[in-house]
């Protein structure tokens, strides 16, 4: 008896400490469940100044206000035409910026001016690769256009990559003289005898985006590089070239906000893969040719929407798109809008037009 009677009373005291620590815990979650969340003034302070909202009483939104603490109310979300107008005014004259400087880039390092250069001059030049595939031309151009900015970037030519003597996505788009191809510049370096008079090989520098703990884009100054050829692989998307935004080295930094604008200034972002397009490519004539037959040689459309459906007939999908034309109608003022719709999936077009031809000319063609 002796020595159970100690081990109830501990027992007992351990029941006890521990119903203590499930009260506790259930009042604690029951005052953060009914506690109100006030928005933390460290991230109120971080907002750039320009992204505020200014008015802040007004409802149009249907937006909740909320106490910033100082008795001034504030709204806490905002319309996507109330997000965008800090972008109205310096979008369009960032873009005429950037414009320039990618014409002037290509004045002085494009391919009709560059071959044409004294041998001692033409090996000294440094070049940057972009070559993609066919596997979908939205992803796989951005390769080419990766490589451009960053052709621009490091102030050297562009050289767009071939294969089997085409270039990619040829069939629908003709593309500029400002590059070079590689077989071009192989050729040009033996011409000017770049190895033997003036010992520079033709190497390349490849570096791999898709692989972190490989890549230079963040902890290397790639202007420092002397390699003839800089290759950055796997860029997919537009993220890539502005990852140099965040390089640790303020050559890179200075480069890449030259040409995609500070970060901390959001409202003044070129549309820079936009800019590089207009002077890299443009329609082959086949296609030029298919979209005037769609058009029946009137004026050009007042809207284009693209929908990549992938055969996917989605009903939310569809609607988003109505509500989309019917907004842009709106915005117009316009009586009867023209509107152009390509998309991969012809049955959701169909549904499409039913459905806005009251207040739309809506114009399509089977993408087959």
């Amino acid at each position: 008896m002796r020595l159970g009677g100690p081990r109830r009373r501990r027992a007992s005291v351990a029941s006890v400490l521990l119903i203590g620590c499930a009260i506790c815990a259930g009042i604690g979650i029951f005052t953060l469940a009914v506690r109100s969340l006030d928005p933390s003034p460290e991230i109120a302070e971080a907002v750039h100044p320009d992204l505020l909202l200014k008015d802040a009483s007004s409802q149009s939104s249907g937006g909740e206000e909320v106490d910033s603490g100082g008795g001034e109310r504030r709204k806490s979300c905002a319309t996507v035409e109330e997000m965008g107008e800090v972008f109205r005014d310096g979008f369009f004259t960032e873009s005429l910026r950037v414009r320039e400087l990618i014409r002037a880039h290509f004045d002085l390092n494009g391919a009709a001016r560059v071959r044409g250069l004294p041998p001692e001059q033409f090996c000294k030049r440094g070049f940057v690769l972009g070559k993609a595939s066919e596997a979908g031309f939205g992803n796989e151009m951005y390769k080419v256009l990766t490589g451009a900015a960053l052709s621009v970037m490091l102030n050297r030519s562009l050289i767009i990559g071939q294969t089997r003597g085409k270039f990619p996505f040829g069939d629908y788009i003709s593309y500029s003289d400002v590059a070079f191809t590689l077989k071009e510049v192989k050729h040009l370096w033996r011409h000017n005898g770049c190895r033997k008079k003036y010992g520079r090989q033709l190497v390349m520098r490849i570096d791999d985006f898709v692989k972190p703990l490989k890549t230079d884009v963040l902890c290397s100054n790639w202007k420092e590089w002397k390699q003839p050829i800089v290759w950055l692989q796997n860029t997919t998307d537009a993220v890539a070239a502005q990852f140099f935004l965040k390089n640790k080295h303020s050559d890179m930094r200075n480069a890449a906000s030259t040409l995609f604008g500070h970060p901390e200034s959001l409202h003044l972002r070129p549309n820079v893969y936009g800019e590089l397009m207009r002077i890299l490519i443009s329609p082959s004539q086949e296609v030029d040719d298919a979209v005037n037959w769609v058009l029946r040689n009137s004026e050009d459309p007042d809207i284009s929407l693209h929908m990549r459906m992938m055969n996917n007939r989605s009903p939310r999908a569809a609607q988003a798109a109505i509500n989309c034309i019917r907004k842009a109608t709106s915005n117009l003022q316009l009586s009867k809008p023209r509107v152009v719709i390509v998309s991969d999936t012809p049955t959701f077009v169909k549904g499409i037009i039913s459905k806005t031809s009251e207040f739309a000319e809506v114009k399509w063609c089977h993408y087959e």
